[in-house]
């Protein structure tokens, strides 16, 4: 296996976390570079609610998007790992799919959130939905199990 472009998105969660820790040691092994991707999507209520969100409020979001990749590449670069950073709107997981295809992706690690049944049965997974239509394997790192006691 040729791994040289992993991909990671991420919704800046403690999972995502242990996902590019997870991407790290993989780009490590193989040399790689990490493309780290935040996708954000503000809900259209104007058409429901007759309400807008002000543009200083997306812009909010995207400067708080950009400073938290720009804290990750900077953590990654210090342990020496090449690492490249995006900012894009729209849906998560097809945005995901459409960005690894654009990149050529080798790998795509991610987080999971371990929704319950029901809620997953209602909002499906962006994890499952990315699984089921990436252009390459795709690494899920769910929450930590282990126990301290």
């Amino acid at each position: 296996m040729n791994i040289k472009t992993i991909l990671v998105p991420t919704d800046f969660s403690e999972n995502a976390d242990r996902a590019l820790a997870t991407a790290i040691q993989f780009a490590r092994a193989f040399e790689a570079q990490i493309q780290l991707l935040h996708i954000y999507d503000i809900p259209d209520t104007s058409t429901v609610y007759e309400v807008t969100f002000p543009a200083g409020v997306v812009e909010g979001i995207r400067k708080a998007a950009r400073l938290k990749l720009e804290a990750l590449k900077e953590q990654a670069t210090a342990e020496g790992i090449e690492l490249s950073t995006e900012l894009v709107f729209g849906s998560a997981s097809q945005r995901i799919v459409e960005y690894a295809e654009e990149s050529k992706a080798d790998l795509i690690v991610m987080g999971t959130r371990g929704h319950g049944r029901l809620t997953h049965f209602f909002l499906g997974s962006v994890a499952e939905r990315t699984l089921r239509t990436a252009p390459c394997p795709v690494l899920t790192v769910g929450a930590d199990t282990t126990d301290d006691a």
